[in-house]
Parts: C-alpha cells; structure tokens; sequence
C-alpha cells in the first residue's frame, strides 16, 4: 500500500501533481515566570501522560496552555504536516508570549506571557489569519524595536505579515512588504545574508511542481531595510528533486527547514537546507553576491524535516544535525513512500565540509522525526538533542494496524543525552520526556529563567505540551542575550565563544532554523563544574567584523551584551 498527499497547487501549474510525504535553582527573580506547581493527571485535552519521576515535569495545565481545538476546518493531508510554535516578546513587558498554530482544526492561537503562565490574547492582539495557519514567526521586519508577525496559512497566497503598533497589538500589512507567495510554505529562517544591516528572510517550499521556464523564486527574500522586500532568488543555486513513483518524469521542490549558519567562518551566514526525498542542501554563501551549492554525498539523509546546529564536538565550528524517518521492519513491509534509514549528524571541519557521524554518534533510530534542537540539558557542557515524533494521515483512524503509518501513531519523541565523548544516548522516558502524541514544532528554552533548558512541544490538532526542566545536578550555567545593532537588535547572526578552564563552546543567535517554529534568542551554555569564565567574545555580523571580548566573566546568570 503506498500513501500520496492530495495537496492543492496553486493555479499557475497547469497540470496536477500529487506529492508524496516522504517526511513526509531557586525561586524566579522579579518580573519573571516562577517555576510552576506540577500538573494534575492529564484530560482529554492534554493526552501527553504526565511525566513520573526523572527531570522533566508536564506542565502545559499550569501554564495554561492545555484546551480543547474546535474542529471547525475541514483538513487535508497537507494540514497533517503543521503544528508550530513561536515564542518572543511582543509588547516589551518582559514576559515571553506564545503564538500556538495547530496545523489542523482551527487557526493559530496567541497566549500572553503573565509572570506565572498565559492567557489568551483577546481577539489574538489582531491576529488573524485569512486561512488555516501552519506557522507564524515574531520578527522585527522594520527594525523598530517591536517584533511583527509573519504568518504561513494553507490558502492561494500562503503568507500574511501582521506589523506591530508598538503595544502588541497587529495590522495586516502584507502588501506593504512587498513579499508574495505561490508556493506551499513551511518554515522560515532569517539573517543578514549581505551583510548590509538589516535581517533578510528565506522561505522553505514543498510540494510544488518545478518548471524549467522559471527561474528560482520566493526562497530569498532582501529587506531594503525598512521591512520592504525584493525576491533575489535567482542568486540561490536550489536544486528540485525527481517526485517518488508514479510521477518520476515531473519535477518538484521539497524543502522544510532552512538554516543560517556561519559554516566556513567567513562571516558571511550560509544556508543549510533541510529537505525532503534526498533534497537536503549545503549553500555556501559568496560574500553576499550568491548562494553556491557545495552539497556532497556525505549529505546523505532521505527525508530531512528538522534541522539543529551547534558546535556539539567542541572544535570552534558549526555541526548540523538533521531528523529523518527511520523504519525498524524490513523495507518490503514498509506501506508508505519514504525513506527508511534514519536521522543524520553532520561534523564540520571548519572549512564548511561535512562528514556523516551519525552512526557513531548514535542518533540515527529516532523514529518519524520533525522538529529538533540542540540544547544542553542537564548543564555538563556539551549540547543534547531532542525531537519530536510521528504521523499519520487525514484517512487515519485510531488503532487501526493497517494503517501505512501505524507503528508512528504514538511514536514517542527522543532526548538523545550527550555522553562527552561525542556520542548520544537516548533518554527521554527515564528523564520524565514521555510525549506519544504527534509533534511537530518545537523550542527548547529557558522559559522560566531558573537556568535549565526546557521544551515545548507543538502538536498536530490539538493544544501544545511543555516539559518544565527539573534537573537538580548542581551544574552551572550561562546564558546570553545580545543588544544589536540598528537593523538587527537582536543580533542574528552573531556568533558567541564561551570559554572555560574545560575548553570552549561556540553558538550563533540563529532564527527560525527548527521546523515551523521560532524561540527566543537567548543562548544558553552548560557549563558542568566550571565555576569560573575566563571568557565571552561576541563577533557581531557586519563588514567589518566588530568583536566585543567580556573577561572573568560570572557563572549562572544571563549576560545582556551589547553590540559597540
């Protein structure tokens, strides 16, 4: 039994395709989220089990972020793929907000930080999506100091921009950007690819139709730095991908996560492009003037949906992880189109070459993986992974075996723990991280400011789960937040050295690089025993290239930075 998506192309094709899914310590300080009481056992609306025992607590309920979706839209396949998040804060009051998109059923849902969980936002703070939304991201478009709001819908244009008044509150404005969309949309990444001054956005496309005539389109979007953009797509070297049986003789995109990342330390952000049925790219960035693509066969994942970056390995450059399909059952029985051999871990060697580890690391068995981060868990000093799982279908009825995606039903999502000598071990039911249900989005974020990374899930249909992080191992920490420059207060781009007596911990302030979602800037580092900091370096993004060097430096708090 094979599985296609009937997805709805938009009317500039002219003849009809349809697509397969191969991817298919202490209390808070004022003016911040104290940790919240445990939840109770869970409802209809929050089907997660609570966590028993191990680090990680459930506690969507207490947050508030536990309800009922409505099923009020009619869903396709496509919508089967949704369900992201996006936290930032968007009227400065100094609480996190969170825009929740389901991916079906109903539109996307914002809740506003409190200082002990969330409320919904009355009409959604002017919020509102033409269609059923897949996604939505919190950035400041217009470098006014006020996060805007972009959102990706399943309808003809597939995008609406929401700019901020400077309360928090939104006006439709797509037109006055001046970006278009006529492609099925996924997730969004942003930087300052030429280094000019102000953050450019790259929109990811599946499942549409290639045509030779065309030129590459709506991927690259420049800002001309008043939040108004020009398509300069024609300056990436994307590369289309031969649809699976039956319709092998058409041409078509399949990407889901772009990545800005620094990979060859020139300066300039290159692109990792997560992508589906073998469409994974490496685009090295040529001083602003092009996108090449340097891809080699060590890129090697079938069907990439979620991407991480980090320096996991310690040696001063930027890793990529990316999450996949994997199939434990023999590939005779496999009733769904797709890949089977599992995620990928990708080292750098500094020069921006990649070499496939994966095996070694022990990462590859997650299961049918979406979105994913690295984030260092338990404080020891080198960076964890986690994703999210499963899939299923708009056909798909519950407990039925025969389904072609049934052992992903409840496909739990994994926590891959480091081990310090560069592999992994997964950990996610013994640490309390028991999520079963059908996650897709994701952030792994100190959302509570107590110094431990936690996770928040976003769910296909149904209202998001958050894992509040309770490790009590006595690990320091550091976290920075960066004050940019004018164009880029956020400072994307920039990258941070965090050194130690143990070595040195490399991160840049990247967004939008994990599937349909976007956390907060914040970088945060493990830094185990250490109790000393011999040093943070910031090299902010720009020509030239600017550094700001903090010396003895103290441990567990978060260091604000500003750009000189």
């Amino acid at each position: 039994m094979s599985f296609v998506l009937r997805l709805i192309l938009p009317v500039t094709v002219a003849s009809s395709l349809l697509v397969a899914c191969g991817g298919g310590g202490g209390s808070a300080p004022a003016g911040q989220i104290p940790p919240p009481d445990p939840d109770p056992a869970p409802t209809v609306s929050c089907t997660t089990p609570t966590a028993t025992g191990g680090a990680f607590s459930q506690t969507s309920r207490a947050l508030g972020l536990c309800y009922e979706t409505s099923e009020t839209i009619p869903a396709l396949d496509i919508h089967i793929q949704g369900g992201g998040l996006a936290m930032s804060d968007i009227d400065n009051d100094g609480f996190l907000d969170l825009y929740v998109t389901h991916g079906i059923h109903e539109k996307g849902r914002l809740f506003l930080g409190t200082g002990s969980g969330f409320v919904a936002a009355p009409g959604n703070n002017g919020i509102q999506p033409t269609g059923l939304d897949n996604a939505g991201y919190f950035i400041d478009i217009d470098s006014d100091g006020w996060d805007d709001f972009i959102s990706i819908q399943y309808v003809t244009n597939y995008i609406e921009i929401f700019r901020n008044d400077g309360a928090g509150h939104f006006t439709e404005a797509t037109q006055a950007s001046g970006i278009y969309l006529r492609k099925p949309t996924y997730s969004l990444a942003a930087a300052d690819y030429d280094l000019d001054g102000d953050i450019d956005l790259f929109f990811a496309h599946w499942g549409y139709a290639w045509r030779e005539e065309n030129p590459v389109s709506e991927y690259l979007w420049q800002n001309d730095g008043t939040g108004f953009f020009t398509d300069v797509s024609d300056i990436v070297d994307i590369r289309p991908t031969f649809r699976a049986p039956p319709f092998d003789d058409v041409l078509a995109e399949h990407s889901f996560t772009p990545t800005f990342a620094d990979i060859n330390s020139d300066g300039y952000p290159d692109i990792l492009l997560a992508g589906d049925f073998s469409s994974s790219q490496v685009l090295l960035n040529e001083s602003g003037t092009a996108f090449t693509d340097v891809t080699t066969a060590a890129i090697s994942d079938e069907n990439g949906m979620g991407a991480a970056v980090i320096d996991y390995d310690h040696d001063g450059d930027l890793d990529w992880f990316v999450s996949s399909i994997f199939f434990s059952g023999r590939e005779e029985d496999k009733d769904y189109q797709g890949g089977i051999t599992g995620n990928r871990l990708y080292a750098n060697d500094g020069t921006g070459n990649f070499t496939e580890v994966t095996d070694a690391a022990g990462v590859r068995r997650g299961g049918w993986g979406w979105g994913s981060c690295f984030a260092d868990f338990d404080n020891d000093g080198h960076a964890d992974i986690f994703h999210t799982n499963g899939m299923r279908s708009v056909l798909s009825q519950p407990n039925s075996q025969d389904d072609p995606f049934y052992i992903y039903f409840d496909d739990p999502s994994r926590l891959f723990v480091a081990q310090g000598d560069g592999s992994f071990t997964d950990r996610a039911d013994t640490l309390g991280v028991n999520h079963v249900d059908q996650g897709r989005g994701i952030i792994c974020t100190d959302y509570d400011h107590d110094g431990r990374v936690d996770i928040l899930v976003g769910t296909n249909g149904k209202s998001p789960t958050v894992f509040r992080n309770g490790f009590t191992n006595g690990n320091h920490y550091l976290q920075v937040d960066l004050d940019g420059p004018p164009g880029n207060l956020n400072g994307i781009g920039a990258r941070v050295i965090v050194e130690t007596a143990a070595g040195t911990q490399t991160q840049e302030v990247t967004f939008g690089s994990h599937y349909l979602s976007q956390q907060p800037y914040t970088l945060h580092f493990g830094l185990g025993s250490q109790t000393e900091i011999i040093a943070v370096t910031v090299t902010w993004p720009g020509r030239p290239a600017q550094q700001t060097r903090l010396e003895n430096v103290a441990t567990n708090q978060r260091l604000e930075i500003a750009a000189p």
